[in-house]
């Protein structure tokens, strides 16, 4: 990590996202074992925003950094960096404490600030994607850089959507604004830019950008842009055209990754084993988008437990087995710390997110207390030893 160009601010964001997941995880392990209740509004929107917001958009944008900065020398202009991560990582936790309170104005003025730093942040990966050129970009700084415009709509509806709560201005029909955020976060963000990571970390790196990567990121885009535009313009069932899309940038992936994923096998200690769950959080998504779209004509008429029962594998399975893999690549000269660190996060995770996810489609609530200390616990472990690896030196290094 201390090659990178900006090392610092990486370390900076993976540090505060890791914090803030301590409250998605705290809260989830507190509802599993039925101190609290997701009934209450404040509590599971905290929980909710904590994740994606705090754990996986600050980890997004470190990652980007990495990308993007690779191991080229410091300039004068990269304290603009600099400012623009200090402001993300000053506001995000104030959002996250917004959503806690359940005060409207104060999420609003909180959420515009976490705005201002989003947009700052992409307005500065697209000026280096410009410098870069188009034709010149590798298929995960051309995925990256797409998924973060789309990240910037989305986040405008939904602080947009704030504004109207704290002015007491919101209209009939709003739902559809925020079915409209959420997806456009979910599909045109969320997923587009885990694959074009998990691609940056499983295909070598060739001359020249590949085809089938280019079109892989392109299809992913424009299905996310077909759930938005769908669900804003109230035509629900026109939104299930983003599934043969989804699809063939799916098989595109596999075509490009399965190699790299089979090879060291998923009991040898690494990243790889992380980056492959995005093949099932991708595939449980894709499934659950089809009923849903197909089977059922309204919203209403699904089944309560199906929604949530695909958040865990696409939120935990997919996303922050993502992070996580990344994590273990940027402290690759570091696991000389808790080793048996990363068996637990991976196998503890994994089985608890599917044990997790059979429980509410079963709607099993009974066997909650037993599966969140387990899922809650190993991203605990995965959490410190990664944390104790970002503050040691590499080895090989002076103390």
């Amino acid at each position: 990590m201390a090659g990178l160009r900006y090392a610092r601010e990486i370390g900076w964001l993976y540090q505060t996202a890791m914090v803030l997941f301590l409250v998605t995880i705290g809260l989830g392990m507190a509802r599993g074992i039925g101190l609290i209740s997701f009934e209450d509004r404040n509590v599971v929107l905290t929980h909710l925003h904590s994740g994606t917001i705090g754990w996986i958009t600050l980890g997004i944008a470190a990652t980007v950094l990495w990308i993007y900065g690779g191991t080229a020398a410091r300039a004068a202009e990269d304290s603009w960096v600099t400012r623009i991560v200090l402001l993300l990582i000053v506001t995000v936790p104030l959002y996250i404490a917004a959503w806690w309170t359940g005060i409207f104005p104060f999420r609003a003025v909180a959420g515009a600030l976490v705005l201002v730093g989003v947009l700052a942040f992409v307005a500065w990966v697209v000026r280096q994607a410009a410098r870069i050129g188009y034709r010149q970009l590798s298929v995960p700084q051309l995925g990256t850089v797409i998924g973060l415009v789309t990240l910037v709509f989305g986040s405008a509806l939904g602080v947009y959507l704030q504004v109207q709560f704290a002015t007491g201005s919101i209209v009939p029909g709003s739902v559809n604004l925020i079915g409209a955020h959420a997806e456009t976060q979910v599909s045109a963000y969320l997923v587009l830019v885990a694959m074009s990571i998990a691609y940056w970390r499983l295909v070598p790196e060739r001359p020249g950008r590949e085809r089938r990567g280019t079109w892989m990121v392109w299809l992913f885009f424009f299905g996310g842009a077909i759930i938005a535009v769908a669900l804003l313009a109230n035509v629900i069932q026109a939104s299930a055209a983003y599934i043969p899309l989804d699809i063939a940038a799916f098989v595109l992936f596999l075509t490009l990754t399965w190699r790299r994923v089979l090879a060291p096998g998923w009991f040898v200690s690494g990243s790889a084993r992380h980056y492959a769950l995005l093949y099932l959080g991708i595939f449980i998504y894709l499934i659950v988008g089809f009923a849903v779209l197909q089977i059922w004509k309204d919203f209403s008429e699904v089944p309560p437990q199906l929604i949530p029962a695909t958040e865990h594998p696409l939120f935990v399975g997919m996303v922050t087995n993502t992070l996580f893999g990344l994590l273990i690549d940027l402290n690759a000269t570091r696991r000389r710390i808790w080793p048996w660190a990363d068996h637990v996060l991976f196998w503890g995770m994994s089985l608890a997110v599917l044990a997790f996810t059979i429980a509410i489609l079963a709607v099993a609530k009974q066997f909650y207390p037993l599966i969140t200390p387990v899922l809650g616990g190993s991203i605990l472990v995965g959490i410190i030893a990664h944390s104790l690896r970002l503050r040691a030196p590499a080895a090989g290094t002076a103390r």
